[in-house]
């Protein structure tokens, strides 16, 4: 019998094929709808979530809140495990986020945690967690999102970090919240294409250097696919037509009636995992298929009228109700083999 020497060099150069084969991971967003802590920051409007405000909310609520996130992000992945990087918007600040890392199942794990800190009227953010066992944090900056020409407003910065993963990919990370369009529509939308326009400004900036390069754009856009917005101005769609063009999988699901918002009787997507095209046409690191872009519709996560069948989304509050809920916005979440 012929015997096979295996000399050092071979092992070695095994070894190394052995360590760049990688699991799929998970993106995940969640609006969590008002994550606030139950401490009175003198420097936020938070007076409505405290423990003597009419909402009542005390330690007993904040816990309730924090495990029902945890509950749904545990949800947004097809396999064991937690998602590698998730996107959330409506928290008050990085302490919230340390607390949801240190108090559910991410304490399994070592995350990392970034945050923005707006002049938001609301006194909300937007947030990151990270997977210190996928990514290093290369660099993390806020992009602000309101222009002061357009009347007198204050809205979220956007959260912009670059992330190397394991196997040497560099991630360009956009978390978004775009201003609402509690003004109106028509009235509002010069505010969300500001806001597009300094996140496209900067995929500019990247793809400049790096045509190829990996970037994902995320958020609560408060505008769906087909909007100014996301269409024209951030130039993202599910049929690129340029190279420097993103992919959005979500106007598919939008234009399929589903979503994950309810307003009007009607289900929309305003949620968003949009990422460019180096990431679709990858020969090599992590890639996206399409078909791995999905909706968090589950049961525990809608409220459903036993009279009427309708369905939405199962909320914290309405007005000063307390449901005892998860958030008035579905989660939304990829996969990238």
């Amino acid at each position: 019998m012929n015997k096979i020497l295996l000399t050092p060099l071979f092992l070695l150069s095994m070894m190394s094929g052995f360590s760049q084969t990688k699991e799929p991971i998970t993106v995940a967003f969640y609006n969590c709808e008002n994550f606030f802590d139950t401490k009175n920051d003198p420097n936020k409007m938070d007076d409505e979530f405290l423990p003597e405000s009419p909402m009542k909310w005390d330690d007993t609520r904040f816990m309730n809140k924090l495990n029902k996130v945890a509950q749904v992000l545990d949800s947004t992945v097809s396999g064991p495990g937690l998602p590698a990087l998730v996107g959330l918007v409506e928290i008050e600040n990085k302490e919230v986020l340390e607390e949801l890392v240190s108090k559910s199942q991410f304490k399994e794990k070592s995350y990392g945690v970034l945050s923005t800190d707006s002049p938001d009227e609301r006194s909300i953010d937007c947030g990151l967690l990270y997977d210190k066992t996928v990514f290093t944090l290369v660099d993390f900056k806020e992009l602000n999102a309101t222009n002061p020409s357009l009347g007198d407003y204050k809205t979220r910065n956007v959260l912009f970090a670059t992330l190397k993963a394991t196997n040497g990919d560099v991630f360009y990370v956009f978390v978004n919240h775009w201003p609402s369009r509690r003004s109106g529509e028509t009235e509002s939308e010069p505010r969300r294409i500001f806001a597009a326009e300094q996140v496209r400004n900067k995929i500019n900036e990247i793809q400049k250097k790096d045509a190829k390069a990996k970037i994902i754009v995320m958020g609560d856009f408060n505008d769906h696919p087909t909007d100014k917005s996301i269409l024209n101005t951030l130039k993202a769609s599910d049929k690129p037509k340029e190279k420097g063009d993103l992919y959005n999988a979500y106007q598919t699901l939008d234009a399929a009636k589903q979503g994950t918002h309810y307003y009007d009787k009607e289900w929309r997507v305003l949620d968003q995992i949009i990422v460019s095209q180096g990431f679709i046409n990858a020969k090599k690191g992590y890639r996206f298929d399409p078909k791995n872009a999905h909706i968090l519709k589950k049961d525990f996560v809608l409220f459903k009228n036993n009279k009427t069948g309708e369905e939405k989304p199962n909320r914290t509050y309405s007005g000063e109700k307390y449901f005892n809920g998860y958030s008035d916005h579905l989660s939304i979440y990829i996969t990238l083999n």
